[in-house]
């Protein structure tokens, strides 16, 4: 069955070079417009359906938790061809390897919570961790990368009310946890947040402290 989702166009080699650079210095990069208007309105509405759909909150299946529907890609063929849409999926080689797979592909759906606090964190364990006594890794070097964030906002997130991604740049230097629960610092520089349009996309190393900043609006993140 077919999907609106499009076969796009990788990057330059200028513009990789670029991305790349910028991902091992920072740790993150907002790429800017990706998506169509077309292929967000399919996608969100895939989240949608499968969010209403009662069998799919059986704990037993194992398909949503939280505010997390995982593994999209069997549940809708947009989210499925989406994995090999460019420029994600050469991009996505160029920094992994061209051996590099797909982990997962959850889809967020963040109601208003306003009172929400903290929630800094990596994903996985720290791959690369120092004990107390070292303060951080070695900014001259370049941090191996073994899992690579994409996230694609399906909803305009360009306010901080909306409850963007923050992220503390240069972080994946730490070798630890975050620092703070609540304002977490790294190398003298605090949280950014990720201010994004339906359709953009950011990706980041899986390592760099970050969260979903808490959704002070009164609409439904995707």
């Amino acid at each position: 069955m077919s999907s609106p989702i499009r076969a796009g166009e990788p990057y330059s080699s200028e513009r990789t070079v670029a991305i790349i650079e910028e991902l091992n210095r920072e740790g993150y990069v907002h790429l800017g417009p990706t998506l169509e208007s077309d292929e967000v309105e399919a996608l969100r509405g895939a989240m949608e359906r499968k969010w209403a759909d009662p069998a799919m909150h059986d704990p037993e299946k194992n398909q949503i938790q939280g505010i997390s529907m995982m593994r999209m890609f069997e549940y809708d063929n947009a989210f499925r061809d989406l994995i090999a849409r460019e420029p994600f999926a050469s991009l996505a080689e160029a920094v992994l390897g061209n051996d590099c797979h797909v982990l997962a592909q959850n889809a967020l759906r963040t109601e208003p919570e306003p009172g929400r606090t903290g929630g800094w964190h990596l994903d996985d364990l720290v791959h690369f961790p120092l004990n107390d006594g070292i303060e951080r890794h070695d900014p001259r070097m370049v941090m191996p990368m073994m899992v690579l964030q994409v996230f694609v906002p399906l909803t305009d997130v360009d306010a901080v009310e909306y409850g963007p991604t923050q992220v503390v740049p240069t972080s994946h230097y730490a070798g630890r946890r975050p620092n703070d629960p609540e304002h977490p610092s790294f190398d003298g520089r605090g949280p950014v947040s990720i201010l994004a349009k339906a359709g953009d996309a950011y990706i980041f190393n899986n390592q760099v402290w970050h969260r979903g900043a808490p959704n002070c609006s009164e609409r439904i993140r995707y």
